[in-house]
């Protein structure tokens, strides 16, 4: 369980590292706003995160929001997703696992990775909606699939989990998987 809240902190800490586009090759702010304005969601989406982490101009976490949301409005997933994590974390928000949960499932349903990550860990945790394991155990393998790290190590860990649990429990006799007709 410890290990299981470590890795989460991380993976919180880090999650702007992990979905949002590389800013090496950011334009200005200048061009960068102009094409935001003019309803591009890429740019309405790195906006929000230069926003939010203050590079290049003034952290300001109601203008990251304002631009997320204009990305969220034209389907933006990425923005979505970030959306979410604001939530999740309270960062910029009141702290709203509900809000949150919403946030990664419009992004999960457009199947943009990261964001059925994130919903997974709602659904494994319990946070914003009911747990619910088979669920997690789905959108962690869509996302698994798609090698998204996080995904894979946390469908490894959920699924030996439940191996363990259900062979403590006496309803398991091997490794959790089914055996075939020969009885192996």
């Amino acid at each position: 369980m410890k290990i299981a809240k470590i890795k989460f902190v991380l993976w919180i800490f880090c999650a702007f590292a992990v979905i949002r586009p590389v800013l090496a090759d950011t334009p200005g702010l200048a061009d960068l706003q102009r094409r935001a304005e003019a309803g591009n969601v890429a740019a309405e989406n790195q906006l929000g995160i230069l926003y939010a982490q203050g590079r290049g101009t003034e952290q300001s976490f109601p203008k990251a929001i304002e631009w997320w949301q204009k990305a969220a409005a034209h389907h933006g997933a990425a923005a979505m997703t970030n959306l979410g994590l604001l939530y999740l974390r309270g960062a910029g928000v009141q702290q709203d696992d509900d809000k949150a949960a919403a946030w990664f499932k419009k992004s999960a349903d457009l199947g943009y990775v990261p964001g059925q990550f994130w919903m997974g860990y709602m659904y494994q945790h319990g946070i914003g909606v009911n747990r619910d394991i088979e669920h997690a155990k789905l959108l962690y393998g869509l996302a698994a699939y798609a090698q998204f790290k996080p995904a894979v190590e946390a469908l490894a860990q959920i699924t030996g989990e439940q191996a363990l649990t259900s062979k403590n429990n006496g309803k398991d006799k091997g490794s959790g998987m089914p055996e075939n007709k020969n009885g192996i």
